[in-house]
């Protein structure tokens, strides 16, 4: 796949981006309507057609020929001009005219209608059609609303016209035209939203599984620093002296849990996290003794099935041993439960080490990024000086 990030994404919906296709509807169409009214001229008629298309060009207002109604008796002021007068009579606007008069508004229609379905995209709705129905809604009120106000500021500056006699009536023939290119524009927004949540979901998962890859490289990384495998080494030469069949174990649970570090899986279920998790703390168990307590609340019957992200519980586990006191006289203990609303609780006493340097945040910044972006939700850490836990979802997939 090729490589993206979300600043790709997010120029795929610039404002330059969007103008230019805006630019190129409105000239489309007009270029095409140019066209047809230019071939549909009776330039082939016979005289009498020609006479009676050259009559047309004039017009001559009548006595009860305005539209404005109401406006008309509120603001009188409003209509003094001599266009507006009875027997006034004058030429029709040319095409040419109109033309340059309907391309802004025209303009000015798409691009509404592209900002709004752009700022539609931006935001998460929790059914599709909720989504699609607010688009629908909001193009045509933009459209109806713009396409309205150009009909009347075109009508009040050549009040020409045989038919329709109402404002209203104008304003639907107007919008007759308007819906069909807004439609078109809505066709092209749509398909750029939907080519946008493509893009979109693959860089996310592009993202996560960067992150995955980074996960388990930082983790294998700290299984491989010296100081790990000389505490390893040592707590394993100690168990040779003392009991063989207990090194033997040791190896085999160190095997597991760096087996399943180099797996790689995007989602786990509880249950095969939980059995790294067993591997690494029987391995901790060996080296700190009943110094270290773990501290198991888990209902596998109805979580084993649910999913996690790879190393997360393992992690946590790991970050509480580092940045802990472990001792005789200050025993560690670490808790680690399922509540009834699919989460998974991890929890300790804080017992900081003298002189120890707080931890940078990153590796649990790292997690709940992961949680975000493959699931949208929360990773949910508490700290209270004498607590820390951190709550993980607990996900279920169809």
């Amino acid at each position: 796949m090729k490589n993206m990030n979300l600043n790709e994404v997010d120029n795929y919906l610039s404002l330059k981006r969007i103008v230019m296709m805006t630019l190129a509807i409105t000239i489309g169409y007009y270029s095409l309507f140019a066209l047809s009214h230019y071939f549909g001229r009776p330039s082939f008629a016979d005289a009498n057609e020609q006479e009676e298309f050259e009559r047309e060009k004039e017009h001559v207002v009548g006595a009860n020929e305005y539209v404005f109604g109401t406006f008309q008796r509120k603001f009188p002021a409003l209509f003094q001009a001599d266009r507006f007068q009875p027997g006034h009579k004058f030429d029709k606007p040319r095409f040419s005219h109109i033309l340059l008069f309907n391309v802004p508004f025209t303009f000015l229609m798409i691009l509404s209608v592209f900002l709004y379905n752009r700022k539609v995209m931006s935001r998460h709705y929790a059914l599709r059609r909720n989504e699609l129905m607010i688009n629908i809604v909001g193009t045509l009120l933009i459209a109806g609303f713009l396409s309205s106000l150009c009909t009347i500021i075109q009508l009040y500056i050549w009040p020409y016209g045989p038919v329709p006699r109402s404002l209203i009536g104008y304003i639907s023939r107007g919008m007759l035209g308007d819906f069909t290119l807004v439609s078109i524009a809505f066709v092209f927004s749509y398909l750029q939203r939907s080519l946008y949540q493509q893009r979109r979901i693959a860089v996310e998962n592009e993202t996560l599984r960067a992150e995955n890859l980074n996960s388990r490289y930082e983790t294998l990384k700290t299984q491989m620093d010296p100081h790990f495998l000389f505490n390893s080494l040592n707590t394993l030469k100690a168990l040779i002296d003392v009991d063989a069949d207990k090194a033997g174990d040791f190896v085999h649970q160190l095997s597991t849990v760096m087996r399943y570090t180099l797996k790689n899986e995007e989602v786990v279920t509880l249950s095969q996290e939980l059995d790294c998790v067993r591997s690494y703390c029987r391995m901790m168990k060996m080296r700190y003794g009943d110094n270290l307590i773990f501290d198991h609340h888990i209902d596998h019957e109805k979580y084993d099935n649910y999913y996690v992200l790879p190393l997360s519980i393992q992690g946590l586990i790991e970050n509480a041993i580092k940045h802990n006191v472990i001792s005789s006289k200050q025993p560690l203990t670490i808790n680690i439960l399922t509540d009834d609303e699919n989460h998974l609780v991890i929890s300790n006493k804080i017992q900081p080490k003298i002189g120890k340097e707080d931890g940078t945040g990153i590796g649990l910044a790292n997690l709940s990024e992961r949680y975000r972006i493959k699931w949208n939700e929360n990773v949910d850490i508490f700290d209270d000086g004498k607590i820390f836990s951190v709550t993980l979802p607990l996900k279920q997939i169809e």
